[in-house]
Order: structure tokens, then C-alpha cells, then sequence
């Protein structure tokens, strides 16, 4: 087996991420879906939690190599919908020293998203 490396991408909204990310959030959750050996963990960004406003993402991805796991990036619904800003992005390379599985049925990613059903 090919070693795996794991980078940290901290993602911001663009201008009109907020109102792009309604319409990619259901092709993005697919896309999580089909690519998900690659997927560690992400989720939202919040300037305040209270405000309960999403400002970006931050995702943990293992790949080859930072050029694999940037090239998935730039396939998902959230760069083609011009949800994230990749002007602002970071990509940090990192190795967890503690991580949970992965749970697709989290509060954040519905079940009865999945496969593209409502």
C-alpha cells in the first residue's frame, strides 16, 4: 500500500459564498461521498459560533501528495460553485495524532442526503 500523507485545508467563503454554498451543498455532499477513502474529516467555519454563519470550510484530507489532494479540492462542488475562496486558502500539511472514524450520518451530514435524495 502507498504511503498517505494528510493535509489541513482551511478554506474561506468567496463574496457570494454564502448564497453559492445553497445551491452546492447537495452536489459537494455527493462529491464527499464518492471520494470518501480521501475524506479524514471538515465542516463549517464560523467567525462566532453563536452567529451560527458559515464562513468557509476546513477539511482533512489524506493523499499521495499535496498535488492529489489540491486537484481533488479543486474538482468539489464548493470550488465550481465558487463557494470557497482559493485566493485565501491555506494547505497545511499535518499528521493527526488523534482522530475519531468518520461518521456519515453526523448531524452535519444528513443520511437522507446521501446518493442525491431529499
Amino acid at each position: 500500500m502507498a504511503q498517505k500523507f494528510e493535509f489541513l485545508f482551511i478554506l474561506p467563503d468567496g463574496p457570494d459564498g454564502l448564497k453559492n454554498r445553497e445551491t452546492s451543498t447537495d452536489p459537494h455532499e455527493r462529491f464527499v461521498e464518492e471520494t470518501s477513502d480521501f475524506w479524514l474529516a471538515g465542516g463549517p467555519l464560523y467567525t462566532d459560533h453563536q452567529e451560527g454563519i458559515e464562513r468557509g470550510s476546513w477539511v482533512l484530507l489524506q493523499a499521495a501528495d499535496r498535488k492529489q489532494a489540491v486537484d481533488l479540492l479543486q474538482r468539489d462542488p464548493f470550488t465550481l460553485g465558487k463557494v470557497w475562496d482559493w485566493d485565501k486558502a491555506q494547505v497545511l500539511s499535518v499528521k493527526s495524532g488523534l482522530r475519531v472514524p468518520f461518521v456519515k450520518d453526523s448531524i452535519n451530514f444528513p443520511k437522507d442526503k446521501m446518493n442525491g435524495s431529499k
